[in-house]
């Protein structure tokens, strides 16, 4: 396959806007005034996609990472995920979140989709959620990076795609967390939900995924 046809192979999938997570012209970033001039702003996307129910938790790291590749106009659903993973059956263990995020560490690299198109998958760590009022760089990039893209996080005990993440801001770079909303794949809370302070007392990875088109020279 020639280099241009490999470019061509995701063209126009790349942009999430081609499936309904965002729309380019309004980035996913809303805020209001507050007095002596503080800021609430909302990072993220107001309308998302409906997240598949995952019965097993322990399959609903695939599950989520489907519904963020698809967002990138990637084919792709649980069982493509598993199959490429080589991954079957669901386990009755509790889940370990730092196996979750090392799992999510192993699956950058070369991937396809279910029509034969490849593409590159890269995984990066964004830190954590658990603080109420976070003073850090870290959690600034975490946000920036909502604005453009879902992102995934273990705070429920399994995976969920965090969606929005609403904070106050009274001075600026002083963020404090509102609230932050997730599609969630597992019963009996799946849908659009808010993550319970219960959930995120506990530091609990955030992971953005990049996808790109996977070039071969001729």
């Amino acid at each position: 396959m020639r280099r241009r046809e490999c470019l061509a192979a995701l063209a126009g999938g790349v942009s999430l806007a081609a499936t309904g997570f965002a729309n380019e012209v309004h980035a996913g970033q809303t805020c209001e005034r507050l007095g002596q001039g503080g800021a609430r702003c909302m990072r993220g996307f107001a309308e998302t996609p409906e997240l598949e129910l995952q019965p097993c938790r322990s399959l609903a790291w695939a599950t989520c990472l489907a519904y963020v590749l698809r967002g990138y106009g990637a084919d792709m659903d649980t069982e493509a995920v598993l199959r490429q993973t080589e991954t079957t059956g669901c386990s009755s263990h509790k889940i370990d979140p730092k196996a979750d995020l090392h799992r999510f560490y192993r699956l950058a690299g070369r991937w396809h989709d279910r029509l034969g198109r490849p593409f590159m998958l890269a995984v990066e760590n964004l830190g954590s959620v658990h603080e109420l009022n976070p003073r850090n760089d870290e959690y600034q990039a975490m946000l920036d990076r909502l604005v453009m893209r879902p992102l995934l996080s273990g705070a429920a005990g399994h995976a969920t795609v965090i969606t929005q993440i609403t904070t106050r801001t009274p001075q600026p770079g002083n963020h404090w967390r509102e609230e932050v909303i997730v599609r969630d794949p597992c019963p009996p809370t799946n849908g659009l939900r808010a993550l319970t302070e219960d959930e995120l007392k506990d530091p609990a990875y955030v992971i953005g995924i990049n996808v790109r088109p996977f070039i071969i020279q001729s």
